[in-house]
């Protein structure tokens, strides 16, 4: 029965995204039916912003219930960005041990071993997903599958653009004929070089990484709660005008006072809607400076959140505890 439910979630769904999730899932690890994570995951992202709502208002904490809408999108895109970060953190694991497993490869080739056998030997615990791919690639391989497909079904069934390119070069090297050890050895130190590289790279843009962070983190939130001070401010001395002055402007020495009436609910969700907004884009330019990676950045977006609204608030009170005109 919940079998034949699971079946049919596939009606809420393009065709497209069931193959996009069962290709994510196999990155990711996750032995899971693809019918099953959809149905769960929209379930889930039904009914516990509908709890949440639910339980606010009962005890008189209700909310409108536009947030509850925005929650079941969030949540949605959440579940699924998990599987997409999961399998990018596989992935990066593989591609920083691919180099010692080629090289490991190479090193048995030339005691004698065949290259199916150097292939299972090269497996070693350390080397995380790569071992449980390398040892399923080598079992093939030895059950009677050309060793070829099986190094790119290898690098098919991890995300990472370096492994599967790298198998790809590796089985062209040995279909035409070139010796596969020097081939590893040679492909282990390319891959070793590009590491060093990037690395050099990301110290070099560090210094931007820090001015972004900054810029988001401390000074937008700062700057937003004192621009919101002065406005309320500004109104609450344009509301006690008398109201021949207040409709064209007030002269106070140098400073000329208009009529300033924005409500002060307004200006908190202008100020905290516009922060939400520069902490996406900026932890997506963070996660590109950092590893030319947009979805990189996806997990700054609660910190740069949790600190901008979070200095928002805290500056504000301050400000009008100390100050006491709002």
């Amino acid at each position: 029965m919940i079998e034949k439910i699971y079946r049919k979630s596939r009606w809420f769904y393009p065709g497209s995204y069931f193959v996009w999730l069962k290709q994510n899932l196999e990155y990711a690890g996750m032995d899971v039916q693809v019918e099953r994570y959809a149905t769960l995951s929209l379930l889930y992202s039904f009914s516990i912003p509908l709890f949440a709502y639910s339980m606010l208002s009962l005890f008189g904490l209700g909310l409108n219930s536009l947030y509850a809408f925005i929650g079941f999108p969030v949540l949605f895109a959440i579940f699924n960005l998990y599987v997409v970060l999961l399998g990018d953190r596989r992935g990066s694991f593989a591609e920083s041990a691919l180099p010692d497993a080629l090289q490991l490869m190479s090193a048995n080739i030339r005691s004698g071993l065949t290259p199916d056998k150097a292939l299972l030997f090269a497996a070693r615990p350390e080397f995380g997903i790569l071992e449980k791919e390398i040892k399923l690639a080598a079992s093939k391989a030895i059950a009677g599958e050309p060793l070829e497909e099986s190094l790119l079904a290898l690098g098919s069934r991890i995300k990472s653009r370096i492994i599967n390119r790298t198998f790809m070069l590796i089985v062209e090297g040995m279909r035409k004929g070139g010796e596969i050890a020097t081939l590893l050895e040679r492909t282990s130190e390319d891959i070793r070089e590009t590491k060093i590289l990037k690395k050099e790279i990301s110290a070099q843009v560090g210094t931007y990484v820090i001015f972004i962070f900054i810029a988001i983190g401390f000074a937008a939130p700062v700057l937003f709660a004192f621009s919101s001070y002065l406005v309320q401010t500004m109104s609450k001395i344009s509301a006690g005008l008398p109201s021949s002055q207040a409709s064209n402007y007030a002269v106070m020495g140098s400073i000329k006072l208009g009529a300033v009436s924005i409500p002060a609910s307004f200006l908190r969700g202008y100020s905290i809607a516009t922060l939400v907004i520069t902490c996406f884009f900026g932890s997506l330019l963070l996660g590109l400076l950092q590893e030319g990676k947009e979805k990189a950045g996806i997990k700054y977006i609660p910190i740069l959140l949790a600190l901008d609204i979070g200095l928002f608030l805290l500056v504000g009170t301050v400000l009008s505890k100390t100050l006491g005109f709002v």
